[in-house]
This record gives structure tokens, sequence and C-alpha cells, in this order.
């Protein structure tokens, strides 16, 4: 590992306590692609979270970074009341060094730059809608907006975790003609994780933000959860390397204990999984993967 690589792989743990875990046990060949992925998607969400910041001034960057992540624009720093104004320390600096991450992008192997910038035009889309949205609305109104908005942010990451393993891994990641497949799963898995953050997040949105993302009983989008996260451990587990089964079934095991926790949480009581049950979820990952 570079010196450039060693700083980026710095910056995600600061700013990643879980996703952290399965990036570092990728192989190599992939881990460049998508801790490029993660810490551009990051640092558009602590934009759009940066509640401090005027409305307009938050779209206004969140489409310039687009631009810039496209390629359409030049490099240049985001504006320091921005980054000032993030939640935390470690995503502010993850602001402040945007144009590494940037630098860091343009360097990836050409197939995997594409595909970042993909899902990074999504992951823009569904946080500008949101922005948009909310302005105006307290409530998502239908089902059909829930479902589109988790693919934006989440489900398409599930599309490119496995566009991305083909491209940097080939057939050492899944089967050419299971592709197609194994994408349409690792969709599901996406958005039933981000359907997890909503359902744990839903009381602080609603009394901090005023936003809630569910129209409908929130039982049943957390049965959908469950379901989307046996989606994600089958698809872990007919993976073909050891490292992408536990970088992949991780977050799956994780979701499962928060849904468990969220089934008998007292109402307004934020849930939180323990480092203790991480690092049995990381065991269990590794056994399960061999």
């Amino acid at each position: 590992m570079n010196g450039a690589d060693m700083t980026m792989d710095a910056l995600l743990k600061s700013v990643s306590r879980t996703f952290y875990l399965s990036i570092s046990r990728l192989p190599a060949q992939m881990r460049s692609g998508v801790a490029v992925g993660y810490l551009l998607a990051r640092a558009t969400d602590s934009v759009a979270d940066a509640a401090s910041v005027p409305h307009a001034d938050r779209i206004a960057v969140l489409h310039t970074m687009g631009q810039e992540i496209a390629g359409t624009k030049e490099k240049q720093p985001i504006p320091a009341t921005v980054c000032e104004a993030a939640d935390s320390p470690a995503e502010s600096e993850l602001l402040t060094r945007f144009e590494e991450i940037l630098e860091a992008l343009s360097k990836l192997p050409q197939e995997q730059a594409a595909l970042v910038r993909e899902v990074l035009a999504s992951i823009l889309q569904g946080q500008l809608w949101d922005l948009s949205f909310f302005e105006e609305h307290a409530c998502v109104l239908s089902d059909e907006q829930t479902r589109l908005y988790t693919y934006r942010v989440a489900g398409c990451v599930g599309r490119f975790w496995t566009r991305l393993g083909r491209a940097a891994l080939g057939d050492d990641f899944c089967a050419a003609e299971k592709t197609r497949e194994m994408e349409e799963a690792a969709v599901r898995y996406g958005c039933g994780l981000q359907l997890i953050n909503i359902l744990r997040d839903r009381d602080e949105d609603a009394r901090s933000r005023g936003r809630d993302y569910l129209c409908s009983d929130p039982q049943v989008w957390m049965d959908r959860a469950e379901r989307a996260m046996q989606d994600g451990l089958d698809y872990a587990r007919r993976l073909r390397g050891w490292r992408v089964r536990i970088a992949s079934m991780l977050p799956a095991l994780l979701g499962i204990k928060t849904l468990e926790k969220l089934r008998h949480a007292k109402p307004g009581k934020r849930v939180k999984i323990t480092r203790a049950a991480v690092y049995c979820s990381i065991l269990h990952a590794i056994f399960a993967s061999m």
C-alpha cells in the first residue's frame, strides 16, 4: 500500500465505523474503487446533512460536486463554511480533502472509475430529491417514493458492488452468466440496508429534520428489510472468493442484529449495535465464508 492509499485508508476509517470493516477485507483489486466510491458518497451526504448551511447553498454545492465527479468541471475546494458545518471533525476533514478523493478517482482503472461516476450520479439524484422534496413536505406521499429513494441512495450501490467486483476480479467474483441475477439480489440488499437506516433514524428524522420517509405501516417495511437481509446473505454465499464473501456478508449480519433490536426497542429510543456485537458478526462472517 503506497502513501496515498494509506492516507485514504485512514480517512475512510475515520468516517465509517462499520463499513470500513467490510472494505478492509476486500481483495486489493477491488478495494480502491469501493473506497473511493464510499468516500465520495459520504462527502456528498455530509453536505446534504449540513443543516446550518442554507438550503439553496447545499443544493448548489452538491450540483458542483456532481459535475466534478463526472469530470465536466475543474476541481475546486468546497467552501470553508460548508466544511466547518459538517456534523463531525472527521466529516469536516473529508470535505476539506474532497479534491484529493477526486484525484484518487482519476487514478482508478478506467472501467472502475466509470462505475464510480455512474453510482454517484444516482446517489446525488437521491440526495437532491431529498433536499428539495422535504422543503415542501414532511412525509413521503407514497410507498413508491420510498422505494425509489432507497434505490437511488443505496440499491444502486448493490449493482455497483457487483459490477465493480466483476470488473476487478472477473470470474473470481461471480460467474458471468449469473451477473444479472446477482445484481438484482444486490439491489434488493442495498435497498434493505437503507430501509434499516430509515427505520432506525425515523424518530430523530421526524423530530430534528421534520421528515418521514415512510407513509405506511413501518412493520411492513421492517419485514421487507428482513427479507432483503436474507437476500444479502444468499448473495454473499454465492460469491466465489472468501474475502468478498466476508465483506459482502457483514452488513447483512449487522442489519439483522439492528432489526432485532428495533423490534424490541422502546418508542423514541435509538438503537445502536455494540462493539462486541460487531466483532461477533465479523467472526460469524469469517466462519460462514470459509
